[in-house]
């Protein structure tokens, strides 16, 4: 896996020496303040759109946005490729895709938003809260927690009840089905990812507050971050105007295909029932770089990026990517150990949409990637995200060094 990534560097570094292909694309690009020096910020962004622009045109995935945000600035933002294929209808930057299970971070802050109003704690027991919640192990069902919820350690074998979610039984019924279920592990000890039992942080939150799941998300999230195309429900992306259309790969034909959207896991919104444009995402990321303490303080922010569980030994994707030495699971986040410092990240995948995100919250930098189709450049985007801005940051230290000591 790690030659693969290499390979796409190796693409994306002979790229800077091509000229640019051509493509439909809409951009909004931050040039200010303008830095003319080579080894500016604005050095890095160029050469990492190369990358990205190489790669996704070889992938010839239909559509594409990306947003990178430095300190409380949105530097970059752009969409690639079109809605649906087989049209000249290009994504742009106010375009809507599915988040998939990027919604878990977005549950999470929404979380530590009601723990700095005193509406609700990360120690809140769950049967205390939820009615008709049950185990098979009565007494384990006694001691979870909304910690335990968030990061996946509620002692259920990972994915429970996915088969409930594809069959659109709504949050409710399947809270119901829970006391059918045994444990595999006491709570606390494994990391089990899960959607179903993640979403029960949704029933919580309503008891807490008096208020629907989306009522929340929209007047504590969406509304004060400037969020506006962002929603939860499936009615609001099947009646958005501007939309890019799922589509699903045959690797037989190697074509691409348009598919419809499902209602699949809007049912379970908090897990993975979260539309936004890119736009919504570069918002989104000042809010997890600790720019709106309005939305979510820093101490709740701190608590959400807290490590809870160590992934390190689970066949999980970031173990793979080069630099990353530990992974942990936080609170709807993973944290990775990397090259020295922890980054946070999270990606997603439903209806055919894959979705990436991720804070360096060192350096102040954060970035998310949206497709409307699966592609072999999905996996690589963020790990070669870092790379170069390691290249850049050690650019900047050489110079820097070289200046002193003259």
């Amino acid at each position: 896996m790690k030659y693969i990534y290499i390979v796409f560097i190796t693409v994306a570094l002979a790229a800077c020496n091509t000229s640019k292909p051509d493509e439909k694309v809409s951009s909004t690009v931050d040039k200010s303040p303008k830095i003319e020096k080579k080894d500016s910020l604005s050095f890095f962004l160029e050469h990492y759109e190369k990358f990205f622009t190489t790669n996704f045109n070889v992938s010839e995935c239909p559509g594409a946005a990306i947003v990178i945000v430095k300190d409380s600035t949105i530097i970059y933002k752009k969409g690639f490729g079109v809605k649906e294929i087989h049209t000249q209808d290009s994504v742009d930057t106010n375009t809507v895709f599915r988040i998939a299970s990027l919604s878990k971070g977005v549950t999470s802050v929404l979380a530590g938003n009601l723990v700095d109003h005193n509406e609700l704690q990360w120690d809140a027991n769950i049967k205390e809260s939820v009615q008709g919640f049950d185990l098979k192990d009565k007494e384990q069902a006694g001691r979870l927690q909304v910690n335990h919820l968030l990061s996946h350690t509620t002692g259920l074998y990972k994915y429970t009840y996915s088969k409930l979610i594809n069959r659109g039984l709504s949050i409710d019924q399947i809270i119901k089905s829970f006391k059918r279920k045994g444990v595999v592990s006491k709570e606390g000890v494994e990391y089990e990812y899960q959607n179903a039992m993640f979403s029960v942080i949704e029933k919580i939150m309503e008891n807490k507050t008096q208020k629907p799941f989306e009522t929340l998300l929209r007047e504590r999230i969406f509304d004060p971050a400037g969020m506006q195309n962002a929603s939860s429900t499936f009615s609001t992306i099947r009646n958005h105007d501007n939309v890019a259309l799922p589509h699903s790969y045959n690797h037989y034909s190697k074509k691409y295909k348009k598919d419809k959207l499902h209602k699949g896991y809007y049912n379970v919104a908090a897990a993975g029932g979260v539309n936004a444009s890119i736009s919504d995402m570069g918002e989104y990321l000042k809010v997890l770089l600790g720019y709106r303490p309005d939305i979510i303080s820093k101490k709740s922010l701190s608590d959400v990026f807290n490590p809870v569980i160590c992934t390190s030994n689970k066949d999980t994707y970031v173990n793979l990517w080069d630099g990353v030495t530990d992974s942990y699971y936080g609170k709807g986040w993973r944290i990775l150990d990397y090259r020295g410092r922890r980054v946070i990240y999270h990606g997603g995948n439903v209806n055919q949409y894959k979705t990436q995100l991720m804070i360096d919250p060192d350096n102040k930098i954060g970035i998310c990637v949206l497709f409307n189709g699966p592609n072999p450049f999905n996996g690589p985007v963020i790990p070669t995200f870092l790379n170069y801005y390691d290249f850049y940051k050690d650019m900047i230290d050489k110079k820097n060094s070289i200046m002193q000591s003259e």
